[in-house]
């Protein structure tokens, strides 16, 4: 079912999803951004999760939720990453829309994110700015 962006507020959520970031996620992350160091292979080491898999995790639910189309642009993105996150934590991920508006054949959604882990303790937190193209017969929707 397609999403009608005009019908969504400021102040909705629009993403919310649990990970858990286990050794093979991470090392298909480390390899998709062909991270060489060997961060995962030392059996001393209590391996951390690279901050912006986390990063990205955020940011692929949140555009699979709201089924970004292409020829968006993602215009815009602030992260802050309160604390490390050993190998094997779940996290939950969610997204609030902040604002929601038309102008000149675009349309703009600034979304904040929060990362979390269980005990509900503050991982990430972020806003992103994605531009859509707005299709001729889309409705402005909300200013916000």
């Amino acid at each position: 079912m397609a999403i009608d962006y005009s019908e969504l507020v400021p102040g909705q959520s629009v993403s919310r999803r649990r990970y858990l970031l286990d050794g093979a996620m991470i090392a298909d992350y480390m390899a998709s951004v062909q991270d060489e160091s060997g961060l995962l292979e030392s059996p001393e080491s209590n391996p951390l999760v690279p901050p912006m898999s986390i990063a990205a995790l955020s940011v692929g639910g949140v555009v699979q939720d709201l089924q970004i189309p292409g020829g968006s642009l993602h215009v815009g993105q602030e992260l802050d990453f309160v604390r490390a996150v050993p190998v094997g934590e779940t996290l939950v991920c969610e997204a609030t829309l902040k604002q929601n508006s038309v102008r000149g054949g675009w349309r703009f959604m600034v979304l904040e994110s929060e990362v979390r882990d269980p005990e509900g303790r503050m991982v990430m937190a972020g806003k992103s700015t994605v531009m859509l193209p707005v299709p001729a017969d889309d409705p402005p929707g909300a200013a916000g």
